[in-house]
């Protein structure tokens, strides 16, 4: 009886496994859905915040904060995430000392990302660079940021770059450099249509220019921001008039005085106005009451007691001929300027660019080497496989040459065995003791064979091709012309053919006895069909018909047979 309880326990238990399986299949479809999902989401979030970043800051860095960390479910959105944290809080004015935050973005950017992603990432890492005092990594940075500028398309990023790179030459007294910097800066501001930045620009240029002596391109600067003068805010216009204070100092033509009073009155916003310059030029034209109010404002308006500070001080005091005060100034003036110079001169910010060039030159170098070795290397191998598909080539022609001189030898044979064949088969036709019946099969065969040896003997090496073919095909088809003598035979003395079957003869045993009633001799016989045990095959056929060694030739007594089966 078969145990259809333990069947069905076996069944119920495959159901559960497959039911268990496909319940796990579809949770972990649902949960990639759903990591697909919220990732998809979170990167819109991320990329809606990209897209407004520059415009509202504060509302970005919000966004920002409010997002969970475990919402970031990749090492891209990871990078996005810092990218973009680093950027809000540097345009909030929360100035970041260490990299930890963007950090992630360094590592995915180094071999990920667009290059405005890897650009803005070495650009905010230098930016935190420099809040911790750290100028020359902070410019190694900014090189490592100046590599993806010509596949940047972010303008107004590339031009803050090379105006950061143009404050840390600044800050090293590299005037040329600095100016070199800000005047590519310049033009991105242009390109990115950011009026403001570029009327900066042009005020930083003129004052970098001043400071090489080269005032008649100052002059020239300071006309094109007159020309845009309503476009200007009033810290740029501030900066305007600072800029001309600085030149009337070495162009008589300008009026000092006229330029201090405009400045005055044009600025309303006294916060604006540089008051330690301001001072320096009513020092320059003997008003030492406005000069010190100026500095007392310059103090008052959160200016620092730095070294310009002190020099301003000094010229006044000295003005005041309040002499003690003014050596006293004097030496703070020294005091500070000495250590500020040492520290500029410890500082490597000047030929970090330089040492970056060359590193960058070697790398070429070695990139260099590498591309030739690998040219090398592809060169052998093609040379390689070149030399083996020749070697190839050649034992495929050796041996097609041995496969034609072999197919030569054997047509030749073929051609051999034909010409056997006619010869044969014409001696049947001259027989007279052959029936026309067998006559007209050879004949058929003859003319057959005669066509293929003709066309063998006359026709060009491509049409010898096809004769062989034929060739090859008639003497394969030896067989059914003998089987067609036999038929011949058979239709016009069926008795003939049925005594030799009564009598146990085989169909290649009357084949034989056929051929030597048409007329053909043992030896023709042998030769015609190779047979090479004719001789054993005819010894058994007399046997089988009763004859023995001392009785007639077989040739007479199948004749003899065929005779008296026809009567």
């Amino acid at each position: 009886m078969p145990n259809w309880v333990g069947h069905d326990n076996k069944m119920d238990g495959m159901n559960r496994h497959i039911y268990r399986l496909v319940a796990a299949v579809l949770a972990a479809i649902t949960i990639v859905s759903c990591n697909d999902a919220m990732r998809s989401e979170t990167f819109r979030v991320l990329e809606d915040v990209d897209s407004y970043i520059e415009a509202r800051p504060d509302s970005a860095l919000a966004v920002l904060e409010g997002i969970n960390k475990s919402e970031l479910t990749s090492k891209e959105l990871e990078a996005k995430y810092a990218l973009l944290l680093s950027q809000a809080l540097d345009k909030n004015y929360i100035d970041l000392q260490s990299d930890s935050i963007i950090a992630p973005a360094v590592r995915y950017y180094e071999n990920h990302g667009t290059p405005d992603e890897r650009l803005l990432t070495h650009y905010y890492r230098g930016v935190i660079y420099l809040n911790d005092g750290d100028r020359e990594s902070a410019m190694e940075s900014y090189i490592k940021a100046e590599r993806y500028v010509d596949e940047c398309r972010d303008y107004g990023v590339i031009a803050r770059l090379y105006t950061a790179k143009m404050n840390l030459y600044q800050y090293a007294y590299d005037f040329a450099s600095a100016l070199e910097q800000e005047e590519i800066a310049s033009s991105y501001f242009l390109k990115d249509k950011d009026t403001i930045r570029y009327i900066s620009t042009l005020n930083t240029i003129t004052g970098l220019k001043m400071q090489l002596g080269q005032y008649s391109e100052a002059y020239q600067y300071l006309d094109k921001i007159k020309s845009l003068w309503n476009n200007l805010d009033e810290y740029q216009k501030s900066i305007y008039y600072s800029n001309m204070l600085h030149l009337s100092k070495s162009d008589s033509v300008l009026n000092t005085g006229s330029i201090l009073k405009e400045y005055v009155s044009e600025i309303s916003n006294h916060q604006y106005a540089d008051w330690l310059n301001i001072a320096n030029a009513y020092i320059s034209v003997s008003d030492y009451q406005s000069a010190s109010d100026a500095i007392d404002r310059y103090i008052e308006y959160g200016g620092i007691a730095n070294a310009p500070y002190y020099w301003t001080l000094a010229l006044l005091y000295e003005g005041l001929k309040e002499y003690e005060k003014s050596n006293s100034a004097y030496k703070e003036y020294f005091k500070i300027t000495g250590e500020e110079n040492v520290v500029i001169l410890e500082s490597d910010t000047k030929f970090i660019e330089e040492r970056h060039k060359k590193e960058i030159e070697l790398i070429d170098a070695e990139h260099s080497k590498e591309r030739i070795t690998l040219i090398s290397i592809i060169a052998i191998l093609c040379a390689v496989i070149i030399i083996y598909l020749i070697r190839k080539q050649l034992q495929i022609r050796t041996a097609e040459k041995k496969q034609l001189e072999i197919e030569k030898k054997r047509y030749e044979q073929l051609y051999a065995d034909a010409i056997a064949e006619r010869d044969a088969l014409t001696k049947m036709i001259e027989d007279s003791s052959v029936k026309d019946e067998t006559k007209a099969v050879i004949r058929e065969r003859l003319e057959v064979l005669n066509k293929v040896i003709i066309s063998h003997i006359t026709d060009t090496s491509s049409a010898n091709k096809k004769a062989y073919q034929e060739l090859e095909a008639l003497v394969a088809d030896k067989e059914s012309f003998i089987e067609s003598t036999r038929l011949t035979i058979e239709g016009n003395n069926p008795e003939f053919i049925a005594a030799l079957k009564k009598q146990g003869l085989t169909d290649e045993e009357i084949n034989i006895c056929c051929l030597y009633v048409i007329g053909l001799k043992g030896k023709d016989i042998k030769a015609y069909t190779s047979q090479p045990r004719l001789y054993i095959q005819s010894a058994e056929i007399r046997h089988k018909l009763g004859l023995t060694e001392n009785d007639t030739n077989l040739a007479i007594h199948l004749r003899n047979m065929l005779e008296k089966e026809v009567c």
